[in-house]
């Protein structure tokens, strides 16, 4: 065997696919979705009504003071671009 052909032997060694391993293919069933979410469900941790009621108000009052910042950013930008402009 010459060099040539010793070289082309360990090349195709390295770039040699492996045989794949079986895969167990695991079967979706819409009644096994349904209970395995239900048992999701009952691991939550839900939140009592106090926790609930406080929660939305910290919400909606980041949400109000969010869109007056934009409204007083976008008011100040359009009078200033408008100064500009003349």
């Amino acid at each position: 065997m010459t060099t040539h052909e010793n070289k082309g032997t360990e090349t195709n060694k390295k770039f040699r696919k492996k045989p794949k391993k079986e895969k167990t293919k695991k079967r979706f069933g819409l009644f096994s979705y349904i209970r395995e979410t239900k048992q999701e469900l009952k691991r939550v941790s839900w939140p009592t009504k106090k926790e609930l009621f406080k929660n939305t108000g910290v919400v909606l009052t980041v949400v109000i003071l969010a869109t007056i910042l934009v409204w007083v950013l976008d008011t100040a930008l359009r009078s200033g671009l408008g100064l500009i402009l003349k």
